[in-house]
């Protein structure tokens, strides 16, 4: 197998695709190949019509859960999917993760970018994770503080890239409900829903509805979620930017003194929803999410996202960043 699964659905192929299920393979195959890119479900890449390299899909499985208490953790594979795994820990009644529902991709994956969604972050979750470094084989053991965790960001996907390979995940979450409501969909969905007394699995449903509703279904029209991070700005800036545009959004952000803009309502009013390039255009419901329209390529995806982020600097003078990662480009 040549081809490299994705969820943008671009073709993409590399010198060797290998399946890796266990550590022995893993560094039996970075022995061989230690500029291996490693990937777990390809949710968040954009990647180039060939990459001249070996590529490495993370399968390994397995869920196991230590008591502690009112508390457990839960340690996952790096190979398992996240969503499936937010769905064991409900059926089980460990609870924290409810808000980080329906996200695609791998539980590998979820620490390099620090997944998060209405309110919840992945740091807060996770207590430590165990690498492989690629250079000797080694395993060691990380503590949340080590790992490095910013907004959509880590040590491993920024100074540590490609020199380790996440093994597996330990999170510690609550057999005690642990609601976080600060957002306005979520609350608004659990009342259309009639939810009166609100559970940690109602709150995932509504956490599902919305983001169904919102985003694109990967297996039907190829997305990585948020193509764009939103922009964390001194409160100078934020307000000289609100000034620029009509009923921009800021909402307060780390570290102290710092402002999140909301990078959709930027996009929608300096590019708008008709944005294309090639195969690849800007999703209608939402300006953050960029789509294949069937013949997309990553190319095409870079170039658009580009145009966007010309556009949005030209109005307002922000940067955006781009949130998945580029390999081949």
């Amino acid at each position: 197998m040549t081809d490299i699964p994705n969820t943008l659905g671009v073709p993409a192929t590399a010198d060797q695709v290998v399946e890796v299920a266990d550590i022995d393979q893993l560094r039996g195959v970075l022995r061989s190949a230690p500029d291996a890119l490693v990937l777990g479900g390809g949710s968040n890449v954009v990647l180039g019509r060939h990459l001249q390299q070996t590529v490495v899909l993370m399968c390994n499985r397995g869920i196991s859960v230590a008591a502690d208490g009112e508390m457990v953790e839960v340690t996952a594979a790096a190979g398992e999917g996240w969503h499936r795994l937010v769905r064991h820990c409900l059926d089980c009644g460990y609870f924290g993760l409810e808000n980080l529902a329906l996200i695609p991709g791998s539980v590998g994956a979820a620490p390099l970018q620090n997944i998060g969604a209405y309110g919840v972050e992945l740091a807060q979750r996770l207590v430590r994770l165990r690498a492989l470094r690629v250079c000797d084989g080694s395993v060691r053991a990380f503590d949340a503080s080590e790992c490095g965790f910013g907004y959509r960001d880590s040590w491993f996907k920024s100074a540590g890239a490609g020199q380790y390979v996440i093994l597996d995940v330990t999170l510690r979450l609550s057999t005690q409900p642990q609601l976080v409501l600060d957002y306005p969909d979520i609350l608004a969905e659990l009342s259309r829903m009639g939810v009166k007394r609100i559970r940690p699995q109602d709150v995932a449903r509504a956490v599902i509805r919305v983001r169904r509703r919102k985003l694109p279904d990967p297996a039907k029209v190829g997305n990585v979620g948020s193509f764009f991070k939103n922009p964390v700005v001194s409160r100078d800036v934020a307000q000289h930017v609100q000034s620029l545009g009509e009923g921009l959004s800021a909402h307060a952000a780390e570290p102290a003194g710092m402002v999140k803009l909301s990078a959709a309502q930027l996009i929608d009013q300096a590019a708008g929803k008709l944005e294309t390039h090639g195969g690849a255009a800007v999703w209608p419901r939402q300006p953050l999410v960029l789509i294949n329209q069937g013949n997309a390529t990553g190319s095409d995806f870079v170039a658009l996202a580009e145009k966007i982020q010309a556009k949005v600097m030209a109005r307002f003078g922000v940067p955006l960043v781009l949130e998945p990662r580029t390999h081949g480009l």
